[in-house]
């Protein structure tokens, strides 16, 4: 398997492997920085929920269209083509679960007890 095919598998599953990643340093940063927020009011734990919702739906698009890079046989391909669709909705769940922890990082200020 040469360095282009590994990446091109790589991506396929993408959305699998690399929102659920982001989601969870998301979720570390979330129990975190409340406590900054309440002391700057900067929001800063809604801006990194929703630039970590942008990288997961990254992934879940770059896994969306990666399949039709695979070559070999039809076998082959259906396995990416299957791979992709599951990533790019797993990435979509992750995305979405990160945009509700935004949001409710903008209506709290963190200092709530």
């Amino acid at each position: 398997m040469n360095t282009s095919n590994r990446f091109t598998h790589l991506s396929v599953w993408a959305g699998l492997w690399f929102a659920p990643l982001i989601w969870a340093v998301n979720m570390q940063l979330g129990q975190i920085l409340p406590y900054a927020d309440c002391r700057s009011q900067l929001h800063s734990s809604a801006i990194i929920s929703f630039v970590g919702a942008v990288f997961t739906s990254a992934s879940g698009l770059i896994s969306w269209w990666s399949p039709r890079r695979v070559g070999g046989g039809a076998a082959e391909q259906s396995n990416a083509h299957f791979g992709g669709i599951v990533s790019a909705l797993s990435a979509g769940i992750f995305t979405f679960a990160m945009l509700m922890q935004g949001v409710a990082a903008l209506v709290l200020t963190g200092c709530e007890k």
